[in-house]
């Protein structure tokens, strides 16, 4: 029995076998997920999913994700180099090690299913360590992306398995035929027509309710023009991992009004607009599922991570003033941060990402007022969800002395806790701001009801 799903996408039953080449047989409780655009498929459990790019990079592939948690980060990313040749596959790899030689990646011989063998660059940064894998399929070259477990920075057992469970087809579709837009164009954007007007009045209150806190608090004012250049708690530098930012970062609550994702029968008390909840609808937050790391060397440090509920096309803020240093797609082992952006203060990384979209104006070297500028919008590129009712989040996480890979995606360094949480347009704050005008949350455990 066949389940079609889309961009090719479909799930074979266990007795199923299809394609030129020997695919690994499906035992019991597994599917194979194939798609045939890509021309591979993976034996996968039962309760494990799959989703296609959804625009078109360098290469087009599909990433296979985990069950346990519904936020789900891929595991695999299965893609076909389109743009390559099974010749190019030295040098494919001799850029990847020179891409990462900071972080000293090995290259690896490998085995795949069926025997044949593929060159692995492993050790690389990301979401997870990460591993790239190349191999051929006849006249085609195959990139496949590893996440391996936080305590693993090679290829972890997982990882290998993986491999050992990967087939390869004919494919039945050329990746043109999808008319996919390509990365760079399905980059900026804005919300649907019905809902710019809305998200253009939010960001103006937003912005005016920033100018009155700013005449009341001179201190709040500067940090909306300059870079942070005070220094870490004591200590912090010589090796700690993790600490609680000082108050002077002035860190913020990231969305606005048009955050309405709690309105409705379900949440009859809090069915107002610009409410959020820390890790809400069981997101992650600090140190459970996929926001854990204090100290990690060579990948992200999430630890300080919070996934703040929202809806498509929620205005998105930074969570502090500063230069915009990473503004784009994940790539590589940061894939299922789908549009992400970072925006810096000293050395302090403001990043926030599954954006459906960032916004005009969110460069790289552009300067930021956090505090009124629409940095991009909610959504949740780069992962997948199995009920699309709550998918949408802001991952926001604060970190500080981050090493950047060769173009600019942030790892190591140390995951920061806030000390306060800026509000202003709110009422149940822990603290009141000087002047009036909001003011700051200070306590934080999970499911904490916040309104921006």
């Amino acid at each position: 029995m066949t389940r079609t799903l889309p961009i090719a996408l479909s799930v074979l039953a266990a007795c199923t076998t299809v394609g030129t080449n020997r695919e690994p047989p499906v035992g019991d409780g597994e599917q194979r997920v194939v798609d045939d655009t890509v021309g591979a498929s993976v034996v996968v459990p039962m309760d494990w999913r799959m989703s296609p790019d959804p625009v078109l990079f360098d290469t087009h592939g599909f990433f296979v994700h985990a069950a346990g948690a519904e936020h789900g980060d891929a595991v695999l990313r299965v893609a076909l180099a389109y743009q390559a040749t099974p010749a190019q596959l030295d040098e494919l790899v001799a850029t990847k090690l020179a891409q990462y030689a900071d972080v000293a990646p090995q290259r690896i011989a490998v085995e795949l299913a069926d025997g044949r063998p593929g060159v692995a660059v492993t050790g690389l940064p990301g979401v997870h360590p990460y591993t790239a894998v190349y191999t051929i399929d006849d006249d085609r070259l195959y990139e496949i992306g590893v996440w391996s477990a936080d305590d693993q920075p090679g290829l972890d057992e997982r990882g290998r398995a993986m491999l050992g469970k990967i087939g390869f087809r004919v494919p039945e579709t050329d990746v043109a035929r999808l008319a996919l837009p390509a990365a760079a164009e399905a980059l900026y954007g804005a919300p649907p027509p019905e809902l710019a007007t809305a998200s253009a009045e939010a960001a103006a209150r937003r912005g005016a309710l920033a100018d009155a806190a700013a005449l009341a608090d001179p201190g709040f004012a500067h940090a909306r023009t300059a870079e942070l250049v005070e220094p870490p708690p004591p200590g912090v530098a010589a090796g700690g991992c993790g600490f609680i930012a000082p108050a002077s970062l002035y860190w913020q609550l990231q969305w606005d009004e048009t955050n309405t994702f709690y309105s409705g029968s379900w949440y009859d008390l809090r069915a107002r607009s610009g409410w959020s909840a820390m890790s809400g609808n069981y997101g992650s937050w600090w140190g459970t599922n996929f926001h854990v790391g204090l100290c990690y060397a060579n990948h992200l440090n999430q630890y300080y991570a919070n996934d703040w509920p929202t809806q498509y096309w929620g205005n998105a803020y930074a969570a502090f003033s500063g230069t915009v240093e990473w503004a784009g797609w994940g790539t590589d082992g940061f894939a299922s941060l789908g549009r992400y952006v970072i925006v810096r203060s000293g050395q302090y990384r403001s990043l926030t990402a599954h954006l459906s979209a960032i916004a005009n104006g969110i460069y790289w070297g552009a300067f930021v007022d956090g505090y009124s500028k629409v940095i991009g919008w909610a959504g949740d590129s780069g992962e997948y969800y199995a009920n699309d009712d709550w998918a949408p989040h802001l991952h926001a996480r604060v970190a500080w002395g981050e090493s950047l890979t060769f173009n600019g995606q942030p790892y190591g360094g140390q995951s920061v806790g806030p000390s306060a949480l800026r509000c202003f347009d709110c009422s149940d704050h822990d603290v009141a701001a000087a002047g009036g005008g909001g003011g700051y949350y200070t306590s934080y455990y999970y499911g904490r009801w916040m309104r921006y």
